[in-house]
């Protein structure tokens, strides 16, 4: 959405009610589906809402899980440009970041994340991957209320983190946040 740091606060753009399903809706014999981000935002003073970001994790027609990272997409959101506010934000199962924020002001008001369940402890927990990333260069943000949890269904995988944000700056806030081992393999 727009080009980087378009957008004024006197015309802020809204994105709202809007589901993203990478895969999930056909036989895993067909044709892999994939994106690198399922949304991108470079425009600056864009509100969202109820925005359901999913990678599928089963297949129809028989509720087949998804195996060995198949219908890639890598981040569910990225955030480019400045005082972006979201509310009500899903992300789940997507292969690295699932949420990556580089814009400053950027604001979270309920985040709800589930990591992937079919990578590797190499190609996911030993990169670093999180649910929710506030790049080290932003100087202010706030995230308030949200969780990320795992289910490592397939492979013994041990995330490092559920959140990355800068350490030591005042101006990034998380408040309310948790990580929940659900079930499965690796921790």
């Amino acid at each position: 959405w727009g080009t980087r740091k378009s957008g004024s606060a006197e015309i802020a753009g809204f994105l709202y009610d809007i589901f993203c399903r990478i895969g999930g809706d056909r036989d895993a014999s067909m044709p892999e589906v994939r994106t690198n981000k399922m949304i991108l935002i470079n425009s600056s003073n864009v509100v969202g809402d109820n925005l359901w970001l999913w990678r599928a994790d089963h297949e129809v027609p028989d509720n087949v899980g998804v195996t060995d990272s198949r219908n890639k997409a890598f981040n569910a959101l990225e955030v480019n440009g400045d005082n972006v506010i979201m509310y009500g934000l899903f992300a789940e199962h997507t292969l690295h970041d699932l949420t990556v924020w580089n814009g400053e002001n950027g604001k979270t008001f309920f985040y709800q994340c589930e990591l992937p369940y079919d990578v590797t402890q190499q190609n996911f927990g030993d990169q670093g991957y999180a649910g929710y990333v506030i790049a080290d260069h932003v100087k202010t943000h706030t995230l308030r209320g949200a969780g990320v949890y795992c289910y490592f269904r397939d492979y013994d995988v041990s995330a490092q983190c559920g959140f990355r944000a800068p350490e030591g700056e005042a101006g990034v806030s998380l408040q309310h946040i948790f990580t929940v081992f659900l079930n499965g393999k690796g921790s």
